[in-house]
């Protein structure tokens, strides 16, 4: 019983580790990097094959009208699509969404919250959640990467603040 609690604990443990060793190196990797520069996160999906056409119509009917309204409104520079020119095996996705966003304090003020904002460009909610339910059941794999500027000319470090 003894060892079976010990091992317990030590699974117990782990994810409080993994938080406590990996908030550091974030730390560190940002300090600095990226003040004052627009924000650039890049979205990867990965689909099942043969559904990519499927998958990018309802993206364009139930997500890219929030983009262009935040686009419209200041939120957003800029939001591109993109595919892969060739086949790769590692890592594996067919789509990858670049938004470029100006700095957090150079950004208006939403207008509306994103709950508000869907609800007013889309009044048939129902209609919307059956899609974006639709999307996301055609998305196999989904991760996010967010992106700051280094400005390697005057500032090459990581480490050391401005």
């Amino acid at each position: 019983m003894q060892r079976f609690k010990s091992k317990l604990a030590v699974w117990l443990l782990l994810p409080l580790a993994a938080v406590l060793f990996a908030v550091p190196s974030y730390s560190q990797a940002t300090i600095g990097a990226g003040d004052g520069k627009n924000t650039v996160s890049v979205d990867f999906y990965k689909v099942p094959p043969g559904k990519q056409d499927e998958w990018l119509a309802l993206y364009k009917k139930f997500h890219y009208p929030i983009m262009q309204y935040q686009k419209e409104h200041g939120q957003v520079i800029s939001e591109t699509v993109y595919t892969r020119a060739v086949h790769e095996l590692s890592p594996s996705w067919d789509f990858a969404i670049v938004i470029v966003a100006p700095p957090a304090e150079k950004r208006p003020k939403a207008e509306y919250s994103r709950s508000q904002l869907i609800r007013k460009l889309f009044p048939d909610v129902d209609d919307y959640v059956k899609g974006e339910k639709a999307r996301w059941s055609l998305t196999l794999e989904h991760w996010d990467e967010s992106w700051v500027e280094v400005d390697i000319e005057n500032h090459p470090s990581l480490y050391v603040p401005f």
